[in-house]
């Protein structure tokens, strides 16, 4: 009887295990617009912990406004791709490549201005002042 009781207990266990626990949100928010509002939130917080006065308010609702969200579907599309890994991973890989990408652009531009090069400005490219 316990073996029995062992091994329902295990099938139904491993088919928990199939079904998400986290629903699809009604609002669902593409994943590309989710890696925008990551990276967003990403950069306001690292303004904020570099220098707390320039941002008194809550960072997320400058995003939230942009996106035309509020908190609570923010955090029901985020705890739902978080329980689909494959999609929330590549998600945060969009971010990182975003943020590294900014950042090597960054510091080009600081090495430009600490150099006092002033680069032949070309329709697309930022000039430096």
């Amino acid at each position: 009887m316990k073996k029995l009781a062992l091994i329902i207990g295990a099938i139904l266990l491993f088919a928990s295990c199939n079904n998400s626990a986290v629903q699809k949100p009604d609002k669902l928010i593409d994943e590309d617009t989710m890696a925008n509002i990551i990276y967003d939130l990403s950069v306001l917080e690292a303004m904020k912990s570099r220098n707390p006065q320039l941002m008194r308010n809550s960072t997320s609702e400058y995003v939230y406004k942009k996106y035309h969200i509020d908190s609570v579907q923010f955090v029901r599309n985020n705890q739902y791709y978080a329980s689909e890994i494959d999609k929330y991973k590549k998600i945060y890989e969009k971010v990182n490549v975003r943020i590294e990408s900014e950042k090597k652009l960054a510091d080009s531009l600081v090495k430009l201005k600490g150099e006092k090069v002033t680069p032949t400005p070309k329709a697309d490219t930022p000039q430096i002042k």
